[in-house]
């Protein structure tokens, strides 16, 4: 066996094993399938044996891949404890603690605790970053982040996830838009419509959740590419390039131009909203005092849930 094996190439082989398929098992991972199907090969050149039987509808594990399978997920199991025993030794003193949250909420919409977390541990440093939500689960999983704001309906198999807010979806149009004089929309009233939709690829569990239910009452309006800043967005639908469908907290965000109105009531049950993802193996105090302050305020009056 020639060449050095990461535990990066051991979780890619779990996830083909478990998937089967190398398209399904790099969605799941995040990656575009070329590099998964790289870094495969290249660990079956390393280890001398071929470790899938590959067709053309997905993969099966040959004997030496199924021999070679419960030794790798007993190796990252072992992998996880040593890096959680790590961080159980060190200062409780101090550290830092990593809080993710996602871009497509507006702020107000998602708990601030970072200041009443900082009085209780004030030596430690709180570090905020806001990303895309597959990407904030990336970063947990990867051991860079202790916890994250996510959206609802976001992959994030491995993880603790609670919600702590949802909502239904409504819609933004331009002020001066025929449907801007009605109280309710309906989604019959939408299929003329242009209507922003994001890419699979930024969050396929939300993508997925959304195209069940359009499928589910037919509705297949013409789409236009959706930004990825909701302030971007909100000025484009003031534009009139297109009408869009948001989380009910963007309300939040006044924008002249785009009014917001509510789907009407047979529909919904399109939603949106916040959950908590971590790790339960993270053995961080700061992070159990995290959970319980976002619980808190979570539970105060006016929040959706």
């Amino acid at each position: 066996m020639n060449g050095t094996i990461d535990l990066r190439q051991f979780r890619y082989f779990v996830a083909v094993s478990e998937e089967l398929n190398f398209g399904r098992a790099a969605e799941r991972l995040y990656i575009s399938q070329p590099p998964l199907s790289r870094q495969i090969r290249q660990l079956e050149e390393q280890l001398g044996v071929e470790l899938f039987v590959r067709t053309k509808v997905g993969v099966t594990l040959t004997n030496a891949g199924a021999a070679f399978l419960p030794e790798v997920r007993r190796t990252l199991a072992q992998a996880g404890k040593a890096v959680a025993a790590a961080q159980a030794a060190r200062p409780a003193e101090s550290g830092q603690f990593v809080l993710g949250y996602t871009t497509v909420f507006d702020r107000s919409a998602i708990p601030d605790v970072s200041e009443p977390l900082q009085k209780c541990f004030p030596n430690w440093r709180i570090v905020t970053k806001g990303k895309h939500s597959i990407s904030l689960v990336r970063d947990i999983k990867n051991g860079t982040m202790d916890v994250a704001f996510i959206g609802l309906h976001t992959e994030a198999r491995g993880l603790k996830v609670e919600t702590l807010l949802e909502e239904p979806l409504m819609v933004a149009l331009p002020a001066n838009h025929a449907l801007a004089r009605k109280r309710r929309i309906g989604f019959d009233e939408l299929r003329e419509e242009s209507v922003f939709r994001f890419e699979r690829r930024l969050n396929p569990g939300f993508y997925d959740y959304c195209q069940a239910f359009f499928e589910g009452i037919d509705f297949k309006p013409r789409t236009v590419p959706e930004p990825d800043d909701h302030h971007i967005l909100l000025g484009l639908i003031a534009e009139g390039q297109g009408i869009g469908l948001i989380s009910a907290s963007l309300q939040n965000v006044k924008r002249q131009g785009v009014v917001f109105r509510p789907l009407k009531e047979e529909t919904r049950k399109l939603t949106s909203g916040i959950a908590m993802a971590y790790s339960e193996s993270n053995p961080s105090a700061v992070l159990a005092q995290f959970l319980e302050l976002a619980r808190s305020q979570a539970r105060q009056p006016g929040r959706i849930r």
